[in-house]
C-alpha cells in the first residue's frame, strides 16, 4: 500500500457516535493530502478525499471516483462496492489477499494535546501487539461536542471502504485506528510510519453550506451500467492493462 493512499485511508478513519446538530465542515491535513467533510442539519453529507466521493443524500448513499480510467463515476455505495469488489479480484496484485483477522490493539496512554482549542487525550497503539513488526502509531483523541456532526458520516465512509479494501490492510493499522476510535472519541490527530505525514485536524467551521454541494450528480451510472464497466475493466486487467 502506497504512503499517499496510507494516508488518504487514515483521514477517513474520524468517528463519533453523535447526530448532526447543524451544518458543520471539517479539514484534516496530511503533508499535501487533504480531507474535506460537510454535514447539513437535515442529515445530507460529503466527503472528499484524494479521488474519493462519499455523498449522502435524503438517506441514500452515493460513492464516486474521480479520474478512473480517465472518467468520473458516480453511483450508489452498493453498486460501486459490486463494482470494486470485481476489479479488486481480478487485478493480480490484489486478487490473492485474504480477508484480514480481528485485531484487538494494544493502548497505552501519552500526555494531554489540544488542536485548534479541542482537548483532547495522547494514544499510543500498537495493532498487533508490542512484538509485531507493523510497529505502533500515535493518536490524539477527543470527545469535544464540536466534531459531534462530523463522526457518523465518516464513519459510514470508512465501513463502505474498508469493505472494500480490507485485505490492503496487512499491518492492521487502520483496524486499530478504529477499534481505539470507538473507544477514545473522534481523532484530533494520527501519526505512524505507514502515513509518512501526520493528520491532523486543521479547520472546523459552522454555518450554511449550499445545498448543492449535496446533489446528486446527473450522470449517475445505474447498476446495469456498473456491471458493463465493470467487465470492460476485468477484460483489460486480464490483458496487462491498468484502468
Amino acid at each position: 500500500m502506497s504512503r499517499r493512499l496510507a494516508r488518504a485511508l487514515a483521514l477517513l478513519l474520524v468517528l463519533a457516535p453523535w447526530p448532526a446538530l447543524a451544518d458543520v465542515s471539517a479539514l484534516y491535513r496530511a503533508g499535501d493530502d487533504r480531507l474535506t467533510v460537510e454535514v447539513a442539519d437535515n442529515g445530507d453529507a460529503r466527503v472528499e478525499v484524494g479521488e474519493f466521493v462519499y455523498l449522502r443524500h435524503g438517506g441514500a448513499e452515493y460513492l464516486t471516483l474521480e479520474k478512473f480510467g480517465g472518467i468520473s463515476i458516480t453511483g450508489r455505495r452498493d453498486d460501486m462496492l459490486k463494482f470494486l469488489g470485481v476489479l479488486f479480484r481480478a487485478d493480480p496484485q490484489t486478487a490473492k489477499l485474504a480477508t484480514p483477522d480481528p485485531i484487538t490493539p494494544t493502548v497505552e496512554p501519552l500526555p494531554a494535546t489540544e488542536v485548534l482549542g479541542l482537548k483532547g487525550q495522547g494514544w499510543r497503539v500498537w495493532p498487533k501487539g508490542k512484538r509485531d513488526p507493523a510497529g505502533s502509531m500515535d493518536m490524539a483523541c477527543t470527545d469535544a461536542p464540536q466534531l459531534a456532526p462530523v463522526g457518523p458520516v465518516l464513519q459510514a465512509m470508512v465501513g463502505t471502504f474498508l469493505t472494500a479494501f480490507a485485505p490492503m490492510d496487512k499491518g492492521g493499522h487502520f483496524r486499530a485506528i478504529l477499534a481505539v476510535i470507538r473507544q477514545k472519541g473522534a481523532p484530533l490527530s494520527v501519526q505512524g510510519a505507514m502515513m509518512g505525514a501526520k493528520m491532523q485536524l486543521d479547520r472546523l467551521e459552522t454555518g450554511r453550506i449550499d445545498p448543492k454541494r449535496f446533489a446528486v450528480p446527473e450522470d449517475l451510472f445505474s447498476a446495469e451500467m456498473l456491471d458493463a464497466l465493470a467487465a470492460q475493466m476485468k477484460s483489460d486487467l486480464e490483458k496487462g492493462k491498468t484502468p
